[in-house]
């Protein structure tokens, strides 16, 4: 039996790891780490992938990286999310089931009164941080994105999430 030491990596060889990962799917990407910084320290460094997928790593968390799937609704369908609108609650049920299920975290974005939108999301620890366990974890949140899109779309009827998709959001990474 062979004893490996598990040496942490640093931001900055997570933040590689990450971007050649990238690469391999060929999606369009974009490091976003000099933008973030000027709004302040909360994130080490972040790459947008196509549309609506966010790779990041957080300051506070020197142990994991995070993938992120925000949808960003319409006014007219925010005005649909209410609590007194009864296919809401049902909405929210099935949503919540499924992320659990799936094994990602949801959270609903709100402004004002209004929720404008929903991120999923999961994360890779450091120590696992290689490819298959980047990709997995980027299909599951993708996919679950999905499903919850189809969820909306079947609770409200004419909801119009569909100018928040792309082509990375309906498919594997891998093509």
């Amino acid at each position: 039996m062979y004893i490996t030491e598990n040496i942490m990596k640093t931001s900055q060889e997570m933040k590689e790891l990450v971007e050649n990962f990238i690469k391999v799917t060929k999606i369009d990407y974009e490091d976003q780490t000099d933008k973030i910084k000027n709004k302040g320290d909360i994130i080490d460094w972040q790459y947008r992938v196509g549309t609506n997928v966010i790779v990041s790593k957080n300051s506070n968390r020197d142990d994991r990286i995070h993938i992120n799937v925000n949808m960003r609704f319409p006014q007219e369908d925010s005005k649909l999310l209410t609590s007194k609108n009864q296919a809401f609650a049902k909405t929210i049920m099935e949503i919540s089931h499924i992320c659990t299920v799936c094994n990602v975290g949801h959270q609903w974005i709100k402004e004002n009164d209004l929720i404008v939108g929903l991120a999923i999301f999961s994360h890779v620890d450091e120590l696992v941080l290689d490819r298959i366990n980047f990709h997995n974890t980027w299909d599951n949140v993708v996919r679950v994105s999905g499903h919850t899109q189809k969820i909306l779309r079947s609770n409200f009827s004419g909801f119009k999430t569909a100018n928040n998709t792309d082509s990375n959001s309906q498919k594997s990474i891998y093509g």
